[in-house]
């Protein structure tokens, strides 16, 4: 895939932004969505599911993101009304990583064995920089049919910093930067307290809409969360790794640089880790070669360093660069469909749309 992708300029009001997506986005809305239901059905063998019932499920969340981020709300209201879709629709696609949680209660190993992966973050202080600068990112693993979907949001508000949001098609943001010098990525990690409430992309573009640090670590931490997200965050001098779960979190140290892959590290956390979702070591094993590399080259790190590591395919192909199993269909094969590196405060992002084994990065300035 060449790294063409688009990149909407999007500004006014909730609604206007959504709008300008919506339009935008249109054709890529509508196949999205007439694809995802087939997907999760494909993908819950042992639960029967259709589009009704998981926009049901979906619907739960919505008092609770009302009152959380009215003005996300009307964002997607906006995107819904811009390609033809109802609210309740749009509020499915961004349900997207909620919904992996009905794989898991007690039959996560055993449905998927070969189809759970999941994306690994690398967060690197300017301490353990070689030019002293901070930098985020990631490799973002999902179905490979998830690559066709993706977009760039450059995103002027009414009111708040201005973002780089990365994200897929109808979806209000994936992971990104901000104009305040913050950036965010992210792991799904599946835990056992999940429940109707906040959904990730409204935690995340909160996060992004903060001025400072603090305030963007509170809506990670702070929120009526519906489920389980290890969210990394930098900028304004410091740095967090905080693993949630729907009730919970757990803020893990950082010494110059952490990786995270999609398990719970933290003591206090483990408890909350779904029985079976890991069906096999792999998350392990990119959590131990992401901090070894990170470790190996502490005070050394540069931008071509971490892009390296977002190239390792130690314990391949379910490895940090990932990639499906031969013939395997893209609704089920996982695989990197995207890599980003962020300086945030220098309001710079490099993006490499699918595999950067095969893909070159390109950048993007706020």
């Amino acid at each position: 895939m060449t790294n063409a992708l688009p990149v909407l300029e999007l500004s006014g009001s909730p609604y206007e932004l959504g709008l300008a997506h919506g339009r935008a986005l249109k054709a890529q809305i509508a196949e999205f969505m007439a694809s995802i239901t087939a997907v999760h059905q494909a993908n819950n063998a042992y639960l029967k599911v259709d589009a009704d019932s998981l926009i049901a499920l979906c619907k739960k969340n919505l008092g609770f993101l009302d009152k959380f981020a009215p003005d996300l709300v009307e964002e997607m209201r906006g995107i819904g009304d811009g390609s033809g879709f109802s609210l309740e629709e749009i509020l499915y696609l961004n349900s997207f990583l909620e919904l992996e949680d009905l794989r898991a209660p007690g039959l996560g190993g055993r449905v998927l064995p070969d189809g759970l992966w999941g994306c690994t973050t690398f967060n690197v202080t300017a301490q353990a920089s070689a030019d002293g600068r901070a930098y985020i990112g990631q490799t973002y693993d999902m179905e490979k049919y998830y690559e066709k979907y993706l977009c760039l949001l450059r995103i002027t508000p009414q009111t708040g910093p201005a973002m780089l949001v990365v994200s897929f098609a109808g979806i209000l943001g994936v992971c990104g930067m901000n104009a305040a010098g913050l950036g965010a990525v992210i792991n799904k990690v599946t835990a056992t307290d999940a429940r109707p409430g906040v959904s990730y992309p409204f935690v995340l573009r909160k996060a992004l809409a903060a001025q400072r640090v603090g305030d963007a670590l509170g809506a990670m931490i702070f929120s009526p969360r519906a489920s389980g997200i290890n969210y990394q965050l930098a900028g304004g001098g410091a740095a967090f790794c905080a693993e949630t779960s729907a009730s919970y979190y757990q803020l893990l140290e950082i010494n110059g640089a952490i990786a995270h892959t999609n398990h719970y590290v933290g003591a206090d956390m483990r408890r909350f880790e779904t029985p079976n979702w890991l069906s096999h070591g792999g998350s392990m094993v990119r959590k131990q070669v992401a901090d070894g590399f990170l470790k190996k080259h502490s005070g050394r790190l540069t931008p071509d360093l971490l892009k390296e590591l977002t190239r390792d395919h130690t314990n391949h192909p379910r490895c940090i660069c990932a990639h499906g199993f031969p013939g395997e269909a893209e609704t089920t094969a996982f695989h990197t469909v995207f890599a980003v590196l962020m300086d945030p405060a220098a309001g710079r992002l490099e993006f490499c749309c699918g595999n950067p084994c095969e893909n070159s990065y390109k950048r993007y300035d706020l």
